[in-house]
């Protein structure tokens, strides 16, 4: 019954979704303006006829569940009375730890007294670890019980406290340095630059599509409910024979099951779009990974892909798969002559080689072919067969 509730349910949930929304590339019957033409009218309604019977048969299963809660609840409310009813009796009529006894004035004070004795012997045990503590430093130590608050411990607990605070602001201040000059002078990501109207542009529209990815990750399960739904109604009447299959409820169970798989290919689509924007694991509120990013990054150091790597829902032969590549990129020179670079690197990566400078350099016959001085710039693509992607640069100087 429980499992039936959640199910349904959960299918309940798709009356939250928002049938006027801004415009998208992969715009679908409930983003506006697509919504208010009449093929989309009708699947919502196809829809929203589906979310009223879930709806409905969430209220008798609720109502089922509340009776039967109400039922255990009184059952258990008995089993506890025959528990202590049984307790008491094991023990003597005037025991304190019966419970008709247990607020009598003789009962309290008893506990009351108990309570006092056993502060008291903490107190002095306390204490007496405080005085053995002191007697164990010299006379004028600050760490004594008795010096803590004298006006000299004081100052000199402030000016250690200040000295300490000094130093961990100038660590800060030089490691936030060392991180901006690692960094391109209009990367959002140093310290000057997340501020401004361009980087607070790019990280809300950043947060934008990951919002709408987890809103269209979402409705697919939600979907999925109705799906479910409409399938077993379609079974239920025996839909698939052909003497019934112009009846109105096989004709509104297939109408529904059809717009329901309509829009969740158009989520898939959405949710496709945002994953490749992403640079890290897109994760829910208990930090479950919902959706793989396509990994970017401009540095590819051993150092700099594992920890990428190590947070990534990967199995253990694609990171290794992973990290040896990006090894294999570091370990190009960064200056080069007049030969070639033959590629492709990996035989278990599929890779995509261009050329951002073909003045430079370019790919020719599976070949990275320098063509005259000056600094060449490769974008690369490598990803395992499980369809995890790393996009990358490196830099060439070519001297000719």
């Amino acid at each position: 019954m429980r499992s039936t509730v959640n199910a349904i349910a959960f299918a309940l949930l798709l009356s939250s979704i928002n049938f006027i929304s801004a415009p998208a590339a992969n715009a679908g019957c409930q983003d506006y303006p697509e919504s208010i033409t009449p093929a989309c009218v009708a699947e919502n309604l196809a829809i929203a006829k589906l979310v009223q019977e879930a709806y409905e048969a969430a209220q008798v299963a609720r109502r089922l569940q509340e009776e039967q809660t109400a039922r255990d609840n009184a059952a258990k409310d008995a089993a506890d009375r025959a528990a202590s009813i049984a307790a008491d009796n094991a023990l003597a009529p005037d025991d304190c730890a019966r419970s008709t006894n247990r607020y009598l004035q003789r009962c309290t004070d008893i506990e009351t007294a108990r309570a006092v004795a056993e502060n008291e012997a903490k107190s002095a045990a306390d204490r007496a670890a405080t005085l053995a503590a002191d007697n164990a430093l010299a006379p004028d130590d600050c760490a004594r019980s008795t010096n803590r608050f004298l006006q000299r411990c004081i100052d000199s607990a402030g000016e250690k406290a200040r000295l300490e605070n000094e130093a961990k602001n100038t660590a800060d201040r030089a490691a936030t340095l060392a991180a901006d000059n690692a960094l391109a002078p209009d990367d959002c990501a140093r310290s000057t630059n997340r501020l401004t109207q361009r980087c607070g542009e790019i990280a809300a529209e950043k947060a934008r599509r990951e919002n709408e990815a987890i809103d269209s990750i979402r409705k697919i399960s939600e979907l999925d409910s109705l799906q479910k739904l409409a399938n077993e109604k379609y079974l239920a009447n025996k839909c698939d024979v052909a003497a019934n299959k112009l009846l109105q409820v096989c004709v509104d169970s297939k109408a529904g099951a059809d717009a329901v798989k309509k829009e969740t290919l158009n989520l898939a689509k959405k949710i496709s779009e945002t994953r490749a924007l992403l640079t890290k694991p897109l994760v829910d509120a208990n930090g479950e990974v919902i959706l793989t990013a396509l990994l970017r990054s401009k540095s590819l150091s051993s150092k700099d892909i594992k920890a990428a790597l190590d947070s990534a829902p990967l199995s253990a032969d694609d990171k290794k798969s992973l990290a040896a590549y990006a090894q294999s990129l570091n370990n190009i020179k960064g200056t080069q002559g007049s030969s070639n670079l033959k590629i492709p690197l990996s035989k278990s990566l599929s890779e995509e080689f261009s050329s951002s400078t073909p003045k430079i350099c370019a790919i020719v016959d599976g070949a990275i072919k320098t063509l005259k001085s000056g600094s060449c710039v490769l974008s690369i693509k490598f990803a395992t067969e499980s369809g995890f992607e790393i996009e990358t640069t490196k830099k060439i100087a070519v001297k000719r």
